[in-house]
């Protein structure tokens, strides 16, 4: 039985390995999909913001009564089959295609994202703060892989960049014959007539989480799109940008084992929050300079805004009006919130486009950290 409960958090711990680095694969090949495609820059800045938007609109699915029916564990084989299958066949034809395949990508993902912490929540009541940050390490860990491994795999194989994004189907493929053996034991998520929406809508508390997880959001994916191309500009070739980027993440996944921390304790959030903006807001301001002098170290100042994702979901946790408010809060914030990021990668797009480099555009990362830092403050009283 012990063996057993093992098997099953690694099963669920392994769904983190598949749902992040498909996404992240993309930015370092923005000139190989570019020229492959015939994509513009705001084209391919929609491109990365489809699964974003997926994300949004699948965020109030757990408060839908047919949803919690569905036994968890299927819906969870079905998903990560689904993301493989949408992984493989973005690069396999047509734009069509490609922008078809992505939304069902985000869609799966989209599904994953909403499953898992329930699936914590039922199966591991009392392992929340353990289980859910070491999810999240994971998932960190994977994006840097994604990001710092895409340009080298295409590389290996001629410069192919569709291996070089369609290879992370495999990990999906892999989990979700891991969870096979355990659709024996499936069950669907326990039902609940409350609806707290109504309550939620009305409070300022609630409207400041989501706005704080859109904002955070928004920075993340902004970075996930445009950071490697940045970096490209910077002349940093495209296996370079890519690595870096990583790094980046990788340093930000360092922070997220670092942060939960500080939750076990029952501190105030307002430390953990200032160290995961304002630092960002200097490292954007760096990576003006001319000088690739500065780029390593701003990328590091940068990092840290990647760890703001589990504060959203402290935030969420801590500030819910009561505890059975606290999935549909979950909700709302993630619906709103990534309504608000999706709109970014292509903000940013057209602001460079139009200025014609990357000056204005992260100024405006610069102010939607420093906006980020201040609703995070105002959330957390």
């Amino acid at each position: 039985m012990k063996l057993s409960r093992h098997f099953e958090l690694i099963a669920l711990l392994a769904i983190a390995g598949c749902i992040r680095a498909p996404i992240t694969s993309i930015g370092p090949q923005i000139n190989a999909i570019r020229g492959s495609q015939n994509l513009g820059i705001i084209e391919f800045g929609f491109l990365t913001a489809i699964p974003v938007i997926c994300f949004a609109l699948a965020a109030p699915l757990p408060s839908l009564r047919v949803f919690r029916k569905i036994k968890t564990e299927q819906l969870i084989v079905f998903a990560l089959l689904a993301l493989a299958a949408a992984t493989i066949f973005r690069t396999l034809g047509s734009n069509s295609l490609l922008f078809g395949s992505t939304i069902v990508l985000g869609i799966s993902i989209a599904i994953l994202n909403i499953v898992t912490p329930a699936l914590v929540r039922r199966d591991y009541p009392k392992k929340i703060t353990t289980v859910m940050p070491i999810y999240s390490a994971v998932l960190a860990l994977l994006a840097s892989l994604g990001a710092g491994l895409s340009i080298p795999i295409a590389s290996y194989f001629g410069d192919n960049w569709k291996i070089g994004i369609s290879v992370w189907a495999i990990p999906a493929v892999v989990v979700a014959l891991i969870w096979i053996p355990l659709l024996r034991k499936a069950q669907p998520m326990p039902d609940t007539h409350e609806n707290h929406f109504k309550e939620l809508f009305r409070s300022k508390k609630a409207w400041l989480v989501s706005l704080y997880m859109g904002v955070q959001s928004a920075i993340f994916y902004t970075q996930v799109a445009w950071m490697p191309k940045i970096l490209i500009d910077k002349d940093y070739s495209a296996a370079q940008a890519g690595a870096l980027f990583g790094l980046s993440t990788l340093c930000g996944f360092a922070l997220t084992l670092i942060l939960p921390l500080v939750f076990s304790r029952g501190e105030d959030l307002k430390l953990a929050i200032l160290a995961t903006s304002v630092p960002g807001i200097i490292g954007f301001l760096l990576l003006n300079y001319s000088s690739n002098t500065w780029t390593i170290p701003a990328l590091l100042l940068i990092s840290t805004t990647h760890a703001a994702l589990p504060l959203a979901l402290g935030l969420i946790a801590m500030k819910s009006p009561s505890v059975g408010a606290t999935s549909h809060l979950s909700s709302m914030a993630q619906g709103i919130g990534y309504c608000i990021a999706a709109a970014f990668p292509i903000l940013i797009g057209y602001t460079y486009e139009t200025s014609n480099g990357w000056l204005v555009a992260t100024y405006l990362i610069a102010l939607l950290i420093a906006l980020q830092a201040v609703l995070g403050l105002k959330a957390n009283r």
